[in-house]
C-alpha cells in the first residue's frame, strides 16, 4: 500500500484528524503516531493556522472562528499525545505552543499554557 502525499488535507480534515487523536484512548496508537513523526506535521499545521495560512493556499482566508477551532483541536490532540523530549527537540512544537500563550482567544491561551506547563514537567 502506498500513501499519496500529493493531496493536502484541508482545514476540515485537519480539525477532524486532530479531534480523532484527542479522542483516542489507545496509548499504543498515540505512541505510534509520535514515533512516525506525526508531531512535526501537527506543528506545521499549528504554525500555519496561527499565521492564518491554512488549507492549500488557493482558497480564500478561512474565518477566525474556523482557525480557532483548528487551534483548539490541535492543542487537545497534542495534550493527548505522549510527546517526549526527543519529539520536542526535533521540531518547534514547544515554540509554536508557547506563541499561542498570547493568542486573543482566552481558551487557546489557557490550553497553550497548560500544555507548555505539562511539557516542562
Amino acid at each position: 500500500m502506498q500513501v499519496d502525499n500529493s493531496k493536502k488535507i484541508d482545514l476540515t480534515g485537519r480539525v477532524l484528524l486532530s479531534n480523532v487523536i484527542a479522542a483516542t484512548d489507545k496509548f499504543d496508537c498515540l505512541n505510534k503516531f509520535v514515533k512516525v513523526r506525526g508531531v512535526p506535521v501537527l506543528d506545521e499545521w499549528l504554525q500555519k493556522a496561527h499565521k492564518g495560512k491554512t488549507g492549500d493556499g488557493n482558497s480564500p482566508k478561512e474565518s477566525d472562528k474556523a482557525i480557532e477551532e483548528l487551534l483548539l483541536a490541535l492543542l487537545r490532540a497534542l495534550d493527548k499525545l505522549p510527546v517526549n523530549l526527543h519529539a520536542l527537540q526535533t521540531c518547534n512544537i514547544g515554540k509554536s505552543v508557547n506563541h499561542l500563550r498570547s493568542h486573543k482567544n482566552l481558551e487557546i491561551q489557557k490550553r497553550a499554557r497548560s500544555l507548555a506547563d505539562t511539557w516542562k514537567k
